[in-house]
């Protein structure tokens, strides 16, 4: 039980911190298909920060192998830059704004990792 409410509190900062930053990039990203794309980015964005911090999660400090913590954020991080690589040609190729879906997804992906510790922390 304790598991899912910690995801599901990692969730809403998450999403709180994705939506501030759309508003935040609206203000420099103004054409309807470049809110579309960071739309598109958002949701991709949630969807890689929940799942690798549920695999982040159970090597918390204190818990499991020496340096599985570290081996584990690792691969997160591993995969979030496979997800942009993947991300930049795709959005090409559904005719997305590159610059508004790149940028907006590395800025997600940059908040919601930089709250991960912090969770991590809390839900000790």
């Amino acid at each position: 039980m304790k598991e899912k409410r910690a995801l599901a509190f990692f969730a809403g900062v998450s999403a709180a911190l994705i939506t501030v930053a759309t508003v935040i990039l609206r203000t420099y990203f103004r054409t309807v298909d470049q809110h579309e794309a960071m739309l598109y980015s958002a949701g991709l964005a949630f969807a890689v920060q929940l799942g690798s911090y549920a695999l982040l999660r159970p090597a918390r400090a204190g818990r499991g192998a020496p340096g599985e913590l570290v081996i584990r954020w690792a691969i997160g991080a591993a995969l979030r830059l496979f997800v942009l690589v993947l991300y930049a040609p795709l959005a090409r190729i559904f005719n997305l704004s590159i610059e508004a879906a790149l940028v907006s997804l590395v800025t997600f992906f940059f908040l919601t990792m930089m709250a991960e510790p912090l969770l991590l922390e809390y839900d000790r």
